[in-house]
């Protein structure tokens, strides 16, 4: 009898362990999309809420390409395009630039391997940062054809 109370006592640690070992995996996992530069419709909204605090999203405004760059994932440190111009909101902070205003961007790597982007503007210049793979190429294409299609519409119309 004590044998087989030893072997419950035993499978029952287990399968505490087991349950305590997944629950802490399960907190410490990153979301698939988390750090990737992605389009405004595959963010959960609440993720987009210090955007929206900050004012560079209106109430039901998708943007065309959102990167989390906050250490929890909960879009506090975040940069954005929109169909008017290029933001980043960092805590208490933010900036936003229209894309007439958006002057040059300019990528530099930095020592812990990540892709800083400095977006300079006729006002105050901001800086998004990227790790690797997660969409650096794709947000300075983005944000260059938006330029050239502004200045060809200024060119068109003038």
């Amino acid at each position: 009898m004590g044998l087989y109370a030893i072997l419950l006592l035993v499978i029952f640690l287990e399968g505490l362990a087991g349950m305590i070992g997944g629950t802490i995996g399960l907190l410490n996992s990153e979301p698939e999309e988390a750090r990737n530069l992605v389009h405004g419709s595959e963010v959960q909204v609440w993720r987009l809420q210090p955007m929206r605090d900050a004012k560079l999203l209106e109430l039901t405004e998708v943007p065309a390409a959102w990167h989390d760059e906050s250490p929890r994932f909960d879009g506090t440190t975040a940069c954005v395009l929109t169909q008017t111009g290029a933001g980043r909101v960092d805590g208490a902070q933010h900036w936003f630039s229209s894309w007439e205003e958006i002057v040059d961007t300019t990528p530099s790597p930095t020592p812990d391997g990540r892709i800083a982007i400095t977006i300079d503007t006729t006002n105050e210049p901001f800086v998004c940062s990227f790790g690797p793979g997660e969409g650096a190429e794709r947000f300075l294409r983005q944000i260059n054809a938006e330029r050239q299609r502004g200045a060809s519409d200024a060119e068109d119309s003038g």
